[in-house]
């Protein structure tokens, strides 16, 4: 390949020039800027670290408290080898994404031009959209693309390495991979789904850990999404629970909105993770904001109360399991010896799920009364509970069995229930 002197280079160079001859100063940012320039001229890569490369092409994000993390923990994935299997759980609207999709990817096809960059999202669009930007930013830095792959799905420098970008529903045959990124693999809206939980459990071992090269690194990068999320999957696959033993010995970096030093996990390894992952050191004190120069404390607050208990504790914490029970907490109950007197409406009230998008989830039932009360404040008695993997003709026949009235959730296989309960007249 020819080292061609660009319009901008040659402009600069001529610039010191003149400086010089006049016996002026020339400003370190352009000798600087010419440095890059000539060495990107050259084929070669002008920074030797990923910090370098982020203080060229976005210096402004080093403003952000918690943006030295990020890239001191990137770095060990991409310059010094000390991490090759790496999730980050990270709360919304904290730039995880410009940093280990746009800036790494593109980094790392600058450092190293003829290897293979992975990048997968819960959408081809989001996708080839972190592609597109991750491309920009490789030809700000100097990189030059070769005409055959320019595309924002496909794109690559003249030495043979390349950037392929698709959605987790996907097929990946013919693409291989040094990097692999998967950036918010599943979509909020579709992460309580068993259908869309179990497609990434086959999708991921089947067609994403395939496409590795050999020594391949892989980076999970999202925020927890509920407690069957892939993060969960993951971490099941390193002990084998409810699936195939699969340890990857991950290190994971969790930076929790407000820091706390609660259980991550229900494992018995570092703070409740599995015990094959390391933990990534976070040094906040307990009780402190991630990034006070992009949320204060005001706006941290505000956000957390918004999102609401489950998602503040699942999306901004980190903990989609809380044991110390923020939602129902154990001083709201009371024990009894038995059904208080004047207990009445008694009932059972059922979750029902025989679907074949529900062949994992039992249908459970409480059995209920009401308890005098004032207005709208009154106590509800939990007298039993159960549960059981019935499919639908037994799941009506137990129904009949334990008899009711039945209180039945109004979805699909609810609706069902009901009808079917009312041929053998069973009040639903």
């Amino acid at each position: 390949m020819t080292a061609v002197r660009t319009p901008e280079l040659e402009e600069m160079t001529a610039l010191i020039a003149e400086a010089q001859r006049r016996h002026l100063p020339v400003p370190p940012e352009l000798e600087r800027e010419i440095y890059l320039r000539e060495m990107s001229r050259r084929g070669l890569n002008p920074w030797e670290t990923f910090r370098d490369y982020v203080e060229y092409i976005n210096p402004t994000l080093f403003k952000f408290e918690h943006i030295n993390t990020l890239v001191d923990t990137a770095e060990k994935v991409v310059d010094t080898n000390e991490i090759d299997r790496l999730i980050v759980l990270l709360a919304p609207r904290y730039f995880k994404t410009e940093v280990f999709g746009r800036l790494l990817c593109s980094y790392h096809m600058r450092k190293y031009p003829g290897k293979l960059v992975g990048l997968s999202s819960y959408s081809a669009s989001k996708a080839w959209e972190v592609s597109e930007n991750a491309r920009e930013y490789f030809e700000q830095s100097g990189g030059i693309l070769r005409p055959s792959a320019a595309a924002k799905k496909f794109w690559g420098p003249p030495e043979g390495g390349e950037l392929w970008a698709v959605g987790t529903a996907e097929g990946v045959i013919g693409r291989g991979m040094h990097l692999g990124i998967c950036d918010d693999p599943v979509d909020p809206e579709m992460v309580r789904s068993s259908v869309y939980q179990r497609k990434f459990q086959r999708w991921w071992p089947s067609k994403w850990l395939q496409r590795q090269e050999p020594g391949a690194k892989l980076i999970l990068v999202m925020q927890r999404l509920g407690t069957d999320d892939p993060v969960d999957f993951l971490f099941r696959r390193e002990i084998g629970e409810n699936t195939e033993l699969a340890p990857e010995y991950w290190h994971v970096l969790v930076m929790d909105e407000i820091k706390s030093d609660e259980p991550l996990g229900r494992w018995r390894g570092e703070q409740g993770l599995p015990p094959t992952c390391t933990l990534i050191k976070d040094n906040r004190k307990r009780g402190e904001i991630l990034a006070k120069s992009r949320f204060n404390a005001q706006e941290v607050e505000k956000l957390q109360r918004t999102a609401g208990p489950l998602e503040c504790a699942t999306q901004r914490q980190q903990r989609p399991m809380r044991p110390t029970g923020d939602f129902w907490r154990k001083n709201w109950f009371t024990i009894y010896d038995a059904l208080p007197a004047g207990a009445y409406n008694g009932g059972r009230d059922w979750d029902t799920a025989y679907t074949k998008e529900e062949a994992n989830s039992a249908s459970a039932f409480v059995r209920s009364f009401r308890g005098v009360g004032d207005g709208d404040n009154f106590p509800i008695y939990i007298e039993e509970c159960g549960w059981d993997w019935h499919e639908f003709p037994a799941l009506v026949k137990w129904m009949a069995e334990l008899g009711g009235p039945h209180y039945v959730e109004e979805k699909a296989s609810g609706k069902s229930v009901i009808q079917t309960l009312g041929v053998y007249n069973i009040v639903a």
